[in-house]
């Protein structure tokens, strides 16, 4: 089993989910707060090391015509940080619409915060990803 952290990234918040790839299945485990909960790498190191996470995705913020923004490059810029830190693989994912469905699942909810937005957004993300693998559309 590949055991996968997916990351919806953020300059103030980073939604985090695990997954594995027996299971098929992610699940979101909270959002990290800049200047709240310390260091990322950090908060991210521990929930690696008690996950055995052998691979990161992490959430690439594209237009609705799929062009890269600042967002974006940014993000691609804390993952090369992260490959750097942890030493793992880092994918970079699709993530357009992901905060918008997040919001559709959240609806149910008696007043979702922006953290439970994106710890969802994170989930599926990841999800996303693991349904590519199974489908044999991600190498």
């Amino acid at each position: 089993m590949v055991s996968l952290l997916g990351l919806d990234y953020g300059l103030r918040r980073i939604g985090v989910a695990w997954g594995g790839t027996s299971e098929g299945l992610a699940f979101a485990l909270g959002t990290h707060v800049e200047g709240r909960d310390g260091s990322i790498l950090e908060y991210l190191d521990e929930i690696i090391r008690e996950r055995a996470v052998t691979r990161i995705v992490v959430g690439l913020p594209l237009t609705a015509d799929g062009r890269e923004t600042d967002i974006a490059a940014r993000a691609r810029k804390f993952g090369d940080r992260l490959a750097a830190a942890t030493g793992l693989p880092i994918v970079f994912w699709d993530e357009r619409y992901s905060s918008v469905e997040a919001d559709r699942w959240l609806a149910t909810r008696k007043k979702p915060t922006k953290e439970d937005r994106d710890a969802m957004a994170a989930e599926i993300i990841l999800q996303s990803y693991l349904d590519s693998l199974r489908a044999g559309e991600t190498p």
